[in-house]
């Protein structure tokens, strides 16, 4: 499943003509370097320490594919677009290529992993063309048709990355993420199993000898290079341990290693068997293989890393594989070894894509994904636009053509979530919480009500997103209210957390140390007192949720996900284990759940209020054994945690009224920034449809003012709002800084604030838990209330940690704070943390008053940014509705900080959601943007939405598909 992540997709045409070319490199000289020179000694110490760093590198166990295989006879298969192609080439030759390219698979199916047999006329590649991944052979002559595709290793699991040693015997790796594990078969015997540990082992590379195997080993998040006798398995050892090491090769004398790393520092690398020097061969992003005499390595740029982990439910079927926007795939022939990028000088060898067969594997896997993805195939419609489309890409003659068709039919595409009319609605990620809500509306409830029923009720469908052991904040709106209100509830750092305390000097990345005070169930009685209707007990509100708790509720994807992707985090919690893995596996999609633990503690809090969480026999379990992990959390610290009712951070855009969270809440004052900014921009339309929309929404993004120094816990600090919601400030920057002919770029000092970049999420980093584990939903009644509310762990799994008999799993914010005493949210007792949640309301002026319009809120860390502007530019700007609004792709806007100084800023990078049409991201590129697309086209994959809106008297109610968003209404 996680290997998949890595096929990010694009349009089939970039910024290039009829033909895709393959970059080549050639270098003219090689340069042996003397390993035992003290000056290199002293050049490759800082190499080494960061290769040894005892930080653990926190990333999923994703697979990365290798895509390159070289025979003795110089032929080089590359795995491109989901097909294998060859080309002749000559290393010694000015020329390099000498031949044209052979495509040797076509089809939806995904070719990957090729790798020479023994004969040199035969691959070995990983194949999805039985439905899942197993081994495939396919004869190649050196002239002519190849042969027809053959089953070698197939299994119920996936098989994958196979290496062929001289005699035969081929390594593999079967299963994925934390069960992925190296087996090997000789040509004679069975498959035998090699590693069996919990935890990824990936990417094997067997000597020529077969006797001999390199691998990387990854226990909780940190790789390395492993090196083990395939007769003996006890007798192995690891040659370098460091940030992201993939896809070892030996070279032919096996005297050395070769292997690439995707984080900084970046780049292609050899090494020997001892790991005694690492020396760094080129600074590219790529993977590499050496030619058979061992006097060059081939080297192949990879794509940029894809999104961490952000609770979108992993796709079921092979996201299509491409390249990132604009870049062609490079290939570059270097002498091994030499100083790093001496001499290395590109050319180009074309390769024409005009044939209808490539045009049509291209649509076909596309609209294959989608209907897997989204069960588009039960729509008529969409199966006649299909055929419709299919036959027009058959006359295509170009792959912006191609391109073109494509998101034609996209534009056609039903909605993916049904929208919901009625007296009163909600939009919220779990079909079971919304129905939770709607039990409560059915009773006379109000929306605050609703809303408390909803919290709960997520907390137990969603364990990895929120619950009792999280934080938020609700934002309100009464219609007999001026303006809207918040309930804050974020967590607090215990008394004793402060920077002094030497037990928390080390921080590990999960387990209960991590633990904050939490915030949520005293939020959510601080509202019901001051805002609920009273119609109903607090009990009422508490019940839907122990209901579920008790009598168990199926497993969403999305939580599927989580414990998959996840399992080696849990793996160390005992209580995670008999709940969420019984048996010691994972429970998946449509496994029933039941937690009589946390129905025990819902009902205390259900009879009691916040005292049955923050004092008695819960708040006494909690402390204990918390504290017996190292927390130094206290029964005190429980017993004075209060919510607060703060004011919302408020701006106006083109006659419309928004509030959104307030601090320590940074994401409320970056929206208005961003708003405020753009308002600039008079001529708003559609930016997937037009490119100057699109330029000045992401210019708007780059120039918000940074929050560092200006937001966190406003007891503790000074507040400075103003440079968020200043109007004159912001059309000041703007007038200054946009340009409509010219991108901002990283060098520009006086427009960019370099700190803000924080604010903007990296430039997505292989870190499973980088991404908040996040929860939004909103509620609106006909008469104009409106709620709407964002609560979270922190991380998608929190700090990975139950408390046997309380069954909930915890926040992880004590490592979220400033480790500089001095400097603004800094880690002392009792500071509430900062986080980028941005519940969000809209006003419309109509005959001189601001009525409510909307309700929104997202997921996803960076991504919650990006899905509230987006939407509130979509619902504004272009007059959408809320399933319309929550359907719109969304971007990012990301940067890549210098190693050497993180204050600067290397390359400003726009993830973008593939849904735009194909001459807008043309026409950004030209304005010097710098693309990543990371989903299938028509994909929605990022930045979970939640969405009502108060429509002349009726309300309508949207579901985001990124999650199982379900929208539902009181008729």
């Amino acid at each position: 499943m996680h290997l998949l992540m890595n096929s990010l997709p694009r349009p089939f045409a970039a910024d290039r003509k009829t033909s895709a070319r393959f970059k080549l490199g050639t270098v003219k000289a090689s340069v042996l370097i003397p390993f035992s020179s003290r000056r290199l000694f002293l050049w490759l110490l800082p190499i080494c320490c960061l290769l040894k760093a005892d930080r653990p590198a926190a990333f999923p166990p994703i697979l990365q594919p290798s895509s390159v295989a070289f025979s003795a006879e110089g032929r080089l298969v590359v795995a491109w677009r989901g097909d294998l192609w060859l080309v002749e080439t000559a290393p010694e030759k000015e020329t390099v290529i000498s031949g044209s390219w052979r495509q040797l698979t076509s089809g939806i199916a995904e070719e990957r992993d090729p790798v020479w047999l023994p004969d040199g006329r035969t691959l070995l590649f990983a194949s999805d063309r039985a439905g899942k991944f197993d081994l495939w052979k396919i004869a190649v002559p050196p002239s002519g048709k190849p042969g027809n595709p053959e089953v070698v290793i197939e299994s119920p699991g996936a098989d994958i990355q196979p290496s062929v040693a001289g005699d035969g015997t081929i390594c593999w790796v079967r299963g994925l993420g934390a069960n992925a594990d190296i087996w090997v078969k000789n040509p004679e015997g069975k498959p035998t199993q090699l590693t069996s540990i919990l935890g990824p082992d990936h990417s094997p590379a067997i000597h020529a000898d077969g006797n001999l195997l390199v691998y990387i080993s990854e226990r909780k998040g940190k790789p390395s290079l492993v090196h083990m006798d395939i007769a003996d398995k006890k007798k192995r050892r690891t040659i370098l341990d460091g940030k992201m090491i993939l896809s070892p090769q030996w070279s032919p004398d096996g005297q050395q290693l070769s292997f690439s790393t995707r984080t900084q520092p970046t780049g292609v690398w050899t090494t020997d068997l001892q790991g005694s020097y690492t020396n760094l061969i080129s600074t590219s992003r790529s993977l590499a293989v050496w030619s058979s005499d061992g006097s060059h390595l081939i080297l192949v740029e990879t794509p940029r890393n894809p999104p961490a982990y952000n609770g979108d439910p992993q796709p079921a079927g092979v996201r299509p594989d491409q390249d990132p926007y604009g870049q062609d795939l490079k290939v570059a022939f270097l002498p091994a070894p030499i100083p790093p990028d001496r001499g290395q000088q590109y050319t180009y060898a074309a390769m024409e894509l005009n044939s209808a067969r490539q045009y049509l594997d291209y649509f076909d896997r596309t609209v294959n994904y989608l209907n897997q993805k989204y069960q588009l195939a039960d729509h008529a419609a969409w199966n006649t636009n299909v055929q419709r489309s299919r036959e027009a890409v058959k006359k295509a003659d170009s792959t912006e053509a191609v391109d073109q068709l494509v998101y034609q039919l996209l534009r056609q595409r039903p909605p993916l979530r049904e929208e919901k009319r009625g007296k009163a609605g909600i939009s919220s990620a779990h079909p079971l919480a919304t129905a939770a809500g709607l039990r409560i509306l059915e009773q006379g409830g109000n929306v605050v009500d609703a809303a408390i029923a909803i919290s709960f009720a997520l907390g137990v469908v969603e364990p990895d997103a929120s619950g009792l052991g999280g934080y938020g904040e609700m934002l309100i709106y009464l219609k007999d209210m001026e303006s809207p209100t918040c309930i804050e509830f974020l967590t607090r750092v215990p008394e004793a957390g402060s920077l002094t305390n030497g037990q928390l000097q080390n921080l590990p990345g999960s387990g209960p140390m991590l633990v904050n005070v939490p915030g949520t169930v005293a939020g959510m009685e601080l509202a019901w007192q001051k805002y609920g209707s009273k119609k109903l007990s607090w009990a009422d509100l508490v019940q839907p949720a122990i209901e579920l708790a008790r009598d168990g509720f199926p497993v969403s994807e999305g939580f599927a996900s989580t414990l998959e992707v996840e399992k080696e985090a849990y793996a160390t919690c005992d209580r995670c284990q008999s709940l969420f893995y019984p048996e010691g596996k994972p429970l998946t999609a449509g496994d029933t759940l039941r937690n009589p633990d946390l129905a025990w503690t819902l009902a205390q809090i259900a009879r009691r209020g916040r005292d049955g969480f923050y004092q008695g026999p819960v708040a006494q379990r909690m402390v204990e054994d918390l504290r017996s992990g190292g927390n130094v959390m206290s029964t005190e610290d429980l017993a004075r945690y209060y919510a607060v009712e703060r004011t919302p951070v408020r701006t106006q855009y083109r006659g419309h009224t928004i509030y959104s969270g307030p601090p320590p809440v940074s994401g409320g004052a970056l929206l208005t920034a961003k708003l405020n900014l753009l308002e600039g921009y008079p001529a708003a339309k559609p930016y997937t449809e037009d490119a100057a929309t699109l330029h000045a929404m992401i210019e708007a993004w780059k120039l918000s003012p940074s929050t560092s120094g200006r937001i966190a816990d406003p007891g503790l600090w000074p507040v400075d709002l103003d440079p968020f919601t200043d109007k004159t400030f912001a059309g000041e920057r703007w007038q200054s800084c946009f340009n409509a002919e010219q991108s901002v770029m990283p060098a520009d000092s006086n427009c960019l604030d370099t700190r803000v970049a924080i604010s903007w999420g990296a430039e997505g980093i292989l870190e499973a838990r980088s991404s908040t584990g996040t929860t939004a939903f909103a509620v609106a009644d006909a008469a104009g209330n409106m709620v709407s509310v964002t609560q979270t762990l922190g991380t998608w799994g929190g700090n990975f940690y139950v408390t046997p008999g309380l069954g909930f799993i915890y926040n992880d914010k004590l490592r979220s704070y400033n480790s500089n005493p001095k400097r603004y949210n800094a880690r002392i007792p009792f500071a509430r943390n900062v986080t980028s949640i941005s519940p969000t309301m809209i006003f419309k002026a109509t005959e001189g008053q601001q009525q409510p319009l909307a309700a929104l809120g997202a997921a996803g860390n960076a991504w919650i940014s990006s899905a509230v502007y987006q939407m509130c530019s979509g619902i504004i700007d272009q007059g959408l509705g809320p399933q319309a609004a929550l359907e719109l792709p969304r971007f990012l806007v990301g940067v890549q900080r210098d190693n050497q100084d993180r204050q600067k800023v290397k390359e400003i990078v726009v993830q973008m959601e593939q849904g735009f049409a194909p001459a807008v991201l043309k026409e950004i590129q030209q304005l010097g943007h710098e693309l990543q697309l990371i989903s299938a086209p028509g994909e929605l994959r990022m930045g979970y939405g939640a969405a009502v809106m108060i429509d002349r008297g009726v309300v309508r109610a949207g579901a985001d598909p990124r999650r199982s968003g379900e929208a539902g209404v009181v008729e």
